[in-house]
């Protein structure tokens, strides 16, 4: 039994002429007639009663016009859904993104993607000690968003946005006046910064541009999220340096600061895995470089 077959029976069973039916799915009427001769075969069943005035369904009939819609309906779903698929309309998409870029972009990103691709099932993960290029190689994750530089073998890294780093500090600070704050004028401040293990590239990046100012940072409190970083900055516990889209927490105790001397950038990056993009990956690649094109005209 074909799904064809049971197309042909149910224009039939709907018509009750076999020449309407025949007209309805394109068929001459003899081939049609075969193939529902065909189908009865098969099934070991008469389907309909045939006369010379009219065509009706036996009880057989009945049972089995009920049954073709569903089979046929199902069949439909199942070839959108996998069209859909094919497409990146529909199934399940899984990105990572490390807690240092948690923060400006990356929620717009998810809810212009949960808006265009709603049938997308999306999965975020954001576990501080996952190793993102080994998850993305080992099929676990899609996709990444993750603070740059980053360098993993066999994994593609797509820069997003770059920008200024700027200082944060409590607003009781005797320094929180200031519109300009010289990055070697910091030697013996404390500073609240990522562990290194969580951001690498971000943590990196800060030491290089203090070392470059003349002195090592002296770290005393780490964090693994910008609103604990800020929260702690808050309490008085030092001072920290944060891109500056970190002014989107809005802290109310805490004011940011230009940066002179400050000679690196905080830099947000897409990571896959080689060349290899599902339909849905594409799709939440594309539009985190739109997001953060329309950032960067903003």
């Amino acid at each position: 039994m074909e799904f064809r077959q049971l197309q042909l029976f149910v224009a039939v069973a709907e018509e009750l002429h076999f020449g309407r039916a025949a007209a309805r799915v394109g068929m001459a009427q003899p081939p049609f007639s075969q193939q529902i001769r065909r189908l009865e075969a098969e099934l070991g069943v008469e389907l309909l009663t045939r006369t010379s005035r009219r065509v009706s369904l036996t009880s057989a009939g009945e049972r089995l016009l009920g049954d073709a819609r569903e089979l046929l309906a199902k069949r439909r779903e199942v070839i959108t859904t996998v069209q859909r698929a094919a497409r990146g309309e529909a199934g399940t998409l899984r990105v990572g993104f490390a807690a240092s870029s948690a923060f400006g972009v990356l929620p717009r990103i998810v809810l212009r993607f949960r808006s265009r691709f709603p049938e997308v099932s999306l999965e975020l993960d954001d576990r501080e000690r996952l190793d993102h290029g080994a998850a993305l190689l080992a099929g676990e994750l899609d996709l990444a968003i993750v603070r740059a530089p980053f360098r993993h073998e066999g994994v593609t890294v797509e820069r997003l946005l770059r920008e200024r780093f700027v200082l944060a500090l409590p607003v009781r600070h005797p320094r929180a006046r200031e519109k300009v704050i010289t990055l070697s004028s910091l030697a013996s401040e404390p500073f609240i910064l990522f562990p290194r293990h969580s951001a690498p590239g971000l943590h990196d990046t800060i030491t290089s541009m203090c070392i470059g100012a003349g002195f090592s940072p002296r770290i005393h409190q780490e964090a693994g999220s910008w609103p604990s970083v800020i929260g702690m900055v808050e309490a008085g516990l030092g001072l920290t340096i944060a891109p500056l889209s970190a002014r989107a927490l809005r802290p109310k105790g805490v004011v940011f600061r230009a940066l002179r001397g400050a000679s690196g950038w905080a830099e947000l990056a897409v990571i896959f895995p080689g060349q290899r993009l599902s339909p849905a990956a594409a799709h939440f690649r594309a539009i985190a470089h739109e997001m953060t094109r329309e950032g960067g005209r903003g």
